[in-house]
Order: C-alpha cells, then structure tokens, then sequence
C-alpha cells in the first residue's frame, strides 16, 4: 500500500475512543449463486480505489473464491485460511494489486474439504476487518442466507444486495430479505416472541391470516420483539443492485422489489442501481483484466461511480449534477 497516500489521507479514517482507525465495511451478499456478486464486489473496490480511497476486499466465498481472477492476478498460496487456523493476522494477508490503492486478502483457494462459518468466528473476524489498514474493505460473501453470512450483513455500514433479473434469483433475493429481517430480530427477541412471529410470518405468506397484516404494526403489539427495528434498517438499509439488466423493464425490476418489501413487510430497502449487461465484462474476465480497467469510460462505468459517489459524498454528487 503507498504509504505516503495512507498519510496524506489518516483524517478519512473513522477512530475508536482509543484512537485506532477503522475501515468503513461494505459487504456485498446475494440469494443465488450466479448473479455478478464477485463482479460487483471487485468493481465497488476498483472504483472506490479510483476516487482516491484505499480499499481491501476480501474474498468470503467459500465455495467459489475468484476475486483474484476478477482482478486479473494469480491465486496466492496465503489465504485466509491461514488467519482461521491461527497462523497470520488478517492484516498479514492483505496483498496489493496493480491498482493503486487496492488490495485484497485471497479466499479459501486451496481446501480440499468443506468448509463453513461459526457465528463466534464471525464475531471475532468483523473487528479484524475493521482495524485493517484502509478507508474501506469490501466483503464478498458467498450466495444464500447462510447464519454467518446474515450475522456478517447485519454488521456491515453498507449492505449491497445483488439480484439479476432472472425469476430464480428474484426468488431467492426475497427470500434472504425475508431470512435477514428474521436473523436480526431474532437476537433481541425471546423465543416464544420469535416463535410466534415467525408462524404468523408464515400464516400471512400462506393467505391464512384473514385479515390485513403489517409487519410493522404486528411487532409495535407484541411482547417480547425488538421494535425499533425498522428505525435502524432505516439508518443502514439494504442496497439493492440489479445486475446484468438488458432491458428498462429489468431496470424498473430494483423499483418493482421496493415496493413489494414495502408492503409486505413495511420494509424500505433502497434501490441503489441498475447495472446494465455488457459482453465486455465476460470477455475481460477470460483476458483476466477487469473490465472497469480495459474499458473505463463506458455506461458500466459511470454507474458504479455514481453508486459510490452516491453512498460516500452525495452533497458533492449533488453538486456536479
């Protein structure tokens, strides 16, 4: 990393009261496999790298660790393995890039055995990632509603949430909402409180209730259940991306999820952006060079850095438009 640039920028850093820095952490998770979610991750950390940021991104898919071969290096024989077994920091493993200001630290590569996630070793990583030595780290975690995956989610300052505009990936996107909302109730709540919830969550999905249901409305009357929850989904929402849109009906798709949430389950989730479908992304990819790098000054592009921009100075974003 340029030390000089890491100087030159301390005041960006959040600090602790014991005056440590810590990164802004964006993680970035997805209902099904299969929906851009590692391109996504590695295009937030080149952009944001872009705008003058130093980024780490760190690869949590277990099943399919690639951020490497989406940046175009070679898989390092360091993972972050080696920081679950004890043998190095997580600052340790951090690697830099040909990108100025943007590293990473390599996903599980080399496991010839399954692997998975314990909440305590969850716990225990998120402040590892904070204290890393960088504006941001961006968290690509694997697909699906996973309890560690959700418990990682819930701790992140921004949560990007890719979907594509396939009825499968639709499908499992509300679903992990719907998984989310539950996850994050359910640690504030009593068990015969959850319990109840979670059957009349089901009820209303079955159309048994007979009557109007507000999800809202319904925790307000209960004993027992974290009601202020909606206050603070609404300082740190889900941010939807839809990725691969070919068409303005896919692109409406982010406005469509929305309001289905919305009425639903009196959630507001923001509808961060489309991002359009580009045969320039494949054929990066197999060039192993990242298509925000060959190609910099495309749609793609712009709708990354007015998603970042967005999300890191919107009073200066206003200001340009």
């Amino acid at each position: 990393m340029d030390r000089d640039f890491e100087s030159n920028n301390a005041e960006r850093f959040q600090t602790s009261p014991e005056g440590n820095k810590h990164a802004k952490l964006w993680v970035v998770a997805s209902g099904k496999g299969g929906v851009g979610k590692t391109f996504v991750s590695s295009s937030l950390g080149i952009t944001l790298s872009k705008l003058g940021h130093s980024v780490v991104i760190v690869d949590l898919d277990l099943s399919g660790a690639n951020v490497h071969t989406t940046l175009g290096v070679k898989p390092s024989h360091m993972n972050i393995r080696h920081y679950f077994e004890g043998v190095k920091t997580l600052q340790e493993l951090v690697i830099p890039t040909q990108f100025s200001h943007l590293s990473y630290v390599q996903g599980f590569w080399d496991s010839w055995t399954p692997i998975d996630f314990s909440i305590a070793q969850i716990n225990s990583l998120i402040p590892q990632i904070k204290n890393l030595r960088a504006d941001y780290v961006v968290v690509d975690l694997g697909a699906g509603a996973l309890e560690a995956h959700l418990e990682l989610f819930k701790a992140a300052d921004e949560k990007f949430l890719v979907t594509s505009p396939e009825p499968t990936s639709i499908e499992k996107t509300y679903r992990f909402i719907e998984a989310f909302v539950c996850h994050t109730l359910k640690q504030d709540s009593t068990p015969d409180a959850y319990g109840n919830m979670i059957s009349t969550l089901r009820s209303h999905r079955q159309r048994t209730l007979g009557k109007p249901f507000s999800f809202r409305s319904f925790l307000k009357e209960q004993t027992g259940l974290h009601y202020d929850f909606f206050e603070n989904m609404a300082s740190s929402p889900v941010r939807l991306l839809v990725n691969s849109c070919r068409s303005q009906s896919n692109t409406d798709l982010g406005h469509s999820i929305k309001s289905v949430c919305n009425k639903y389950y009196d959630l507001n989730i923001d509808f961060a952006g489309a991002i359009d479908y580009d045969n320039a992304v494949w054929q990066a990819v197999r060039g192993r060079e990242h298509v925000l790098i060959s190609q910099p000054f495309t749609s793609l592009a712009g709708q990354f850095l007015g998603t970042c921009k967005q999300l890191i100075d919107p009073e200066e974003l206003r200001a340009v438009v």
